[in-house]
């Protein structure tokens, strides 16, 4: 189990997984806040801090949405690197837009997307 106190004056959450140990290093003499099963709070990545009045276990709706589209803009500049070769083509002559006109098209729609999901 992990026990939670909230200090609203510095804006700290203490945690702790014994009584004991809140009462000996910390100071604190009072009931917890709230508690949670260890496996809920390793699955939490053991985040837990103080958003307002209340005690945030894990990340919020906000600060996954933002890790998932910093992945899908890794992916998507993964992406045109593996097809820069195309531009390098038709610079040197070996190739023309219209043979890979569909290619072109996907590259400016991922330019996009990584425009739309970095703002």
């Amino acid at each position: 189990m992990v026990y939670f106190w909230k200090d609203k004056k510095n804006g700290v959450v203490y945690h702790h997984t014994s009584l004991e140990a809140a009462a000996q290093i910390d100071g604190l003499t009072k009931a917890p806040d709230g508690s949670v099963e260890d496996a809920v709070f390793e699955a939490a990545e053991g985040i837990v801090r103080l958003i307002g009045d209340e005690i945030v276990l894990g990340k919020t709706t906000a600060e996954k949405q933002a890790e998932e589209n910093q992945q899908k803009v890794i992916t998507l500049k993964r992406q045109l690197a593996e097809t820069d070769y195309i531009a390098a083509k038709i610079a040197e002559g070996s190739a023309t837009k219209a043979e890979y006109a569909d290619k072109i098209a996907q590259r400016q729609a991922w330019r996009k997307e990584i425009g739309e999901l970095s703002s």
